[in-house]
């Protein structure tokens, strides 16, 4: 037969639709009769009568049938499926309502195309129908009466394949898994002779078929252009489907995006904003399509809506629509269509997540502090105050006896666990760059600073606790900002002009008589009584002596571990000489000290011989009889050679300072050294002045 080639639809849609109808023996099928032009009755008395034979088993094959139709019958009789008569297979509706929720986003898909769809075909009495691969009804339309079984239109919930209702145009569709057309007496059931069907596939991203979109409409009125609407609206479908699974996919990624997204159009509106934008905003309502004026105003200087312009990691800020101060980091690319895409990123969390890459972390707690001695006990219970609040605290201690680890530990134990803990040695930063930074810095501040400005300290601790160890050591111009800083809650970067609110709790530490540093005007007295709010003295190790046999085993424990040893602990004579020793380097001084021991100890148990002769010496020497030196008769002053004899001696050393009941100028007039000699002396012994002092 002739086909007209002028349908005025796409070429691949004409190829599609008469890909059966081109094959060379078409003629053999339907003769002359043209589905262009209309089908007239003999022709559907011609298939019908076939239909006849083949339904009494008088053929089991005809060449005049087309062979996708033919399959369809030998597989329709083969499941026993009934050639009269109404069919009818429906789900329950508990079963329906599970695969509508399995289908959801096929049906919202497919839903407004069919509508469309059906426009395109009216005033026609017709019928369009979704079915999933199973040939459940998911969705119809349509318009007419009597279609199938004597309904306005097809009941959802229906089922509608090959095993049910033989020779449909969704049965072979699904079937087949590709586009179909069923008409008039092709129909395996003869209940359906007076319709005619097209339908086509609906395939996912992989190609692999989810469902099947058909058309019905009476059997005189299906025209070629029908079947390639049905497969346009179906290819449509199928288009939208990867669409929207795209838009979820990028949804997602951008409500996971640990920074705020907001998208404007060319006149400034805004089109899109994400989770994490309304949380940064305060945002509580639709504000699509409005200025950005509507959430937040920008108070620095520089621009934040560049349009045309594409910027990278620049800093911002911005007073929210209630008032609340806001400070990001922003970057903005321009879109295709004249509008601008901007990231933010919250400066403190920026910060937050800086600090916890560069260590900015407390890691001990009260748990890591040993010692139960009345001095170390006051100052932990003053420690555990300050823990429960945010208020400025000072530790005040010498060298090497802790400070740190109790700052570690009331961070770890407050409210701000979670917030960056930052470390700032203030005698270790040069003078000249302490206000940097602590407080950060503006681009172009001075020569060498960055382009783009930095963030001090300070914002990096927002939300969180900063340590200043060494404080006494700060200068003065860095101690009138940090004054502002405690008082006011804000502070200003060198070279800036816009102040920054911060949130940020201050422990400060140092081993300097911070009263005399105010008295010499080195330290400013408004600042001491700033930071002197509460106010934790870490004892020293040698005004805590019963603690000093648990912090050794305790060392010694981890070490051995470190160095794969066997040390199992000390001899008493040991443990003896480290409870004398005056340990002047504090708990530092005995780990260190205990870490040298350890390595060339042979074990099991430290004994004196492995103890560095510093801390060896300080064990009680038996009392000897003091022997004066030896002076001239002329001069006064000790003779020749005594000095090396007499005070290299501990037990002179100690002799005469007991003699003279402490008084070390009285001891080195004594002894024939000068005061500095005697006191470094001392100290390499690790005498104790202040027992002795004691002793009658």
């Amino acid at each position: 037969m002739q086909v007209c080639a002028s349908s005025g639809l796409p070429q691949y849609m004409d190829d599609m639709i008469l890909s059966e109808y081109k094959e060379p023996t078409i003629t053999n099928y339907y003769g002359p009769f043209s589905i262009q032009n209309g089908l007239n009755s003999l022709f559907w008395d011609k298939i019908g009568k076939i239909r006849d034979r083949f339904h009494r088993g008088e053929i089991t094959l005809s060449h005049t049938i087309r062979p996708s139709i033919m399959r369809s019958w030998q597989r329709s009789r083969a499941a026993g499926v009934p050639s009269v008569g109404v069919p009818m297979a429906l789900l329950n509706g508990h079963e329906f309502q599970a695969i509508i929720k399995k289908n959801s986003v096929l049906v919202e898909t497919a839903t407004p195309i069919m509508d469309e769809l059906l426009e395109n075909i009216l005033p026609s009495e017709s019928c369009i129908i979704l079915t999933d691969t199973d040939g459940v009804y998911l969705h119809t339309i349509g318009e007419g009466e009597g279609f199938g079984r004597g309904t306005t239109c097809p009941l959802r919930g229906l089922i509608s394949r090959e095993t049910v209702d033989g020779t449909t145009a969704m049965g072979l569709c699904l079937e087949e898994k590709t586009a179909v057309c069923v008409l008039g007496c092709e129909h395996y059931n003869s209940h359906f002779d007076g319709w005619s069907c097209a339908a086509a596939p609906i395939r996912d991203e992989d190609g692999n078929m989810v469902g099947s979109l058909s058309l019905t409409l009476e059997r005189d009125k299906f025209h070629k252009h029908t079947f390639g609407l049905v497969i346009a609206a179906a290819k449509a479908i199928t288009e939208q489907m990867h669409l929207r699974r795209l838009l979820q996919e990028v949804q997602t990624v951008m409500e996971l995006l640990g920074e705020a997204v907001l998208v404007f159009d060319a006149g400034g509106a805004l089109r899109l904003i994400n989770r994490y934008a309304k949380r940064l905003f305060h945002v509580h309502r639709d504000v699509l399509g409005r200025d950005f004026s509507a959430i937040a105003t920008v108070t620095g200087e520089g621009r934040f809506l560049d349009f045309g312009k594409k910027v990278s990691d620049r800093e911002c800020s911005m007073r929210l629509a209630d008032g609340t101060p806001l400070h990001c980091l922003f970057s903005a690319s321009p879109t295709p269509e004249g509008g601008l895409c901007v990231t933010l990123r919250e400066s403190r969390r920026m910060h937050k997540l800086a600090g916890r890459i560069t260590g900015g972390k407390a890691v001990y707690d009260f748990s890591d502090i040993r010692g139960d001695s009345a001095a170390m006990g006051q100052a932990l219970r003053l420690a555990r105050v300050a823990s429960g609040n945010a208020m400025t605290t000072l530790i005040l201690g010498e060298s090497g006896v802790g400070k740190e680890l109790f700052a570690q530990a009331i961070h770890n134990g407050s409210a701000r666990r979670d917030q960056p803990f930052i470390v700032v040695n203030c005698g270790a930063i040069p003078r000249d760059l302490v206000q940097s930074e602590l407080f950060g810095y503006e681009a172009g501040a001075f020569t060498g600073a960055n382009r783009q400005g930095a963030p001090g300290k300070f914002e990096l601790a927002d939300g969180g606790t900063i340590f200043l160890d060494e404080i006494g050591d700060m200068p003065l111009s860095a101690q009138i900002s940090l004054l502002r800083v405690l008082q006011e809650g804000e502070l200003t970067r060198v070279g800036g002009k816009q102040p920054y609110r911060v949130d940020v709790r201050v422990v400060a530490a140092t081993h300097r008589d911070l009263v005399a540093a105010v008295e010499n005007g080195s330290f400013r007295h408004d600042l001491y009584y700033r930071l002197n709010v509460l106010l934790i003295d870490v004892p020293p190790l040698r005004r805590r002596r019963d603690d000093i046999a648990d912090l050794a085993h305790f060392f010694l424990a981890k070490i051995s571990k470190t160095l794969c040893k066997r040390l199992t602990g000390f001899t008493p004579a040991a443990m003896e000489c480290l409870q004398a020793y005056a340990w002047p380097g504090n708990v530092r001084e005995l780990e260190n000290l205990l870490e040298r021991t350890a390595v060339v100890a042979n074990g099991p148990a430290i004994g004196v011989e492995d103890l560095p002769p510093e801390c060896a010496c300080s064990v009680t020497v038996p009392k000897a009889p003091f022997v004066p030196v030896p002076r001239s008769p002329r001069t006064g002053k000790p003779e020749a050679g005594v000095h090396a004899a007499g005070a290299a001696s501990p037990g002179r050393l100690i002799e005469a300072l007991r003699a003279a009941k402490g008084n070390v100028r009285a001891a080195a007039k004594e002894l024939g050294v000068s005061r500095v000699t005697l006191y470094t002396r001392i100290r390499r012994c690790g005498l104790d002045l202040d027992a002795i002092r004691r002793q009658p």
